[in-house]
């Protein structure tokens, strides 16, 4: 992100973000617009934009200075048919990380009196989510950094307050070398995180969420058992399905990029399978904290970000009768964004680049292929 741009697209509405603009600047898009307030970063949802049409973004001094034109966007057209429901998801939340960086680590201020930044940027992405009109949210792993009693019963807290329903499934940092199962207490507060994969029925769609975790390991795995499993519950849908796990499904056996995922063999094997039993189903996964999408056959494959690192998101989708359309958000909270505008910085700022990812990668609609 330059000075001011915008990162996220849909079809009525985009949002805007900022690194940094003197207070009282005007950001305009169509016949939306926004006043910034402070000279801290930060971010703003534009709404009631018309579909399917070019805007240009334009930024206006204080004082009513003329107007100078920063960028353009083409709102998203919807996906064919009725909207039936929306819900989000996050990833790579890491409960009880106190830094991030490899070369140089980036923390808190000591003494600040805000909450520890992990917290804070998860509590921020799922009230936005929800503000968004998020009717339930799925967890894809990382939910915790070290999986230790303590980070499970805050993770419990956090997401007994959100108001809607969550499910969950595990990511490597859960299953660390001194982590305990965290599915006791995540039980207690209702949060739902069965052994085996499992579904949820929504409006429109069935999500099947599927762990991939192995204890102690950094890659993930999709084993006979449950890709079986896997199939047979996509298969099994009334109409499309999601699929939502933690680690990505490679290319090749050997990752190509760092953090491994599923190995090739495996991932190939996984998607043959889903697209024989049901060619309409939306694959998505975290574990990279990028932003990415790809095709393989008729699935649309996507990886979504953490919401505590640069640029901080979380990711909502709406379902419609002939197809669901992604969209990635910032998270937006004043306290969170300027946290994770600090963060791009991280491997020499080569973060703040590879991170976001295309914007074309994180909001399109797609559009459900016929199922035999």
């Amino acid at each position: 992100m330059t000075e001011v741009g915008i990162f996220a697209v849909e079809d009525t509405s985009a949002q805007v973000c900022w690194r940094r603009l003197r207070p009282g600047s005007t950001i305009s898009l169509g016949d939306a617009s926004v006043e910034v307030q402070d000279h801290r970063p930060g971010a703003a949802s534009l709404d009631g934009l018309p579909p399917s049409t070019r805007l240009r973004l334009y930024v206006r001094p204080p004082g009513g200075g003329a107007a100078r034109r920063v960028g353009a966007v083409q709102t998203l057209a919807p996906p064919p048919g009725e909207l039936l429901c929306r819900f989000a998801t996050v990833n790579d939340i890491h409960l009880g990380e106190r830094r991030f960086g490899v070369l140089r680590r980036i923390r808190d201020e000591p003494g600040s009196p805000l909450e520890p930044y992990p917290l804070r940027c998860a509590r921020a992405a799922l009230s936005e989510a929800v503000a968004w009109g998020a009717e339930a949210i799925m967890a894809k792993g990382d939910l915790t950094y070290h999986g230790r009693p303590q980070q499970w019963t805050e993770l419990g807290r956090l997401f007994a307050g959100v108001g809607v329903p969550i499910s969950a499934v595990l990511g490597n940092h859960d299953v660390g070398r001194r982590a305990v199962d965290g599915r006791p207490e995540l039980a207690s507060s209702g949060i739902s995180m069965p052994h085996d994969a499992f579904s949820v029925d929504l409006p429109g769609l069935r999500v099947v969420l599927a762990h991939t975790a192995i204890a102690h390991r950094h890659h993930g795995a999709v084993l006979g058992r449950q890709r079986d499993q896997i199939a047979e519950l996509v298969g099994a849908a009334p109409g499309p399905a999601f699929l939502g796990m933690h680690h990505y499904v490679q290319r090749f056996r050997t990752p190509m990029a760092y953090p491994p995922g599923v190995p090739g063999d495996q991932s190939r094997a996984l998607l043959d399978a889903v697209i024989a039993a049901n060619p309409a189903t939306f694959v998505s996964a975290g574990h990279t904290h990028r932003n990415r999408r790809r095709r393989y056959g008729p699935l649309v494959l996507t990886e979504i970000g953490a919401t505590m690192h640069y640029p901080g998101t979380w990711a909502g989708y709406a379902v419609h009768e002939g197809g669901i359309r992604q969209v990635v958000r910032r998270v937006a909270a004043p306290d969170a964004i300027e946290w994770t505008e600090g963060t791009r910085r991280a491997l020499c700022g080569l973060w703040g680049l590879i991170a976001p990812g295309l914007r074309s990668h994180r909001c399109f609609s797609h559009t459900w292929p016929a199922r035999s």
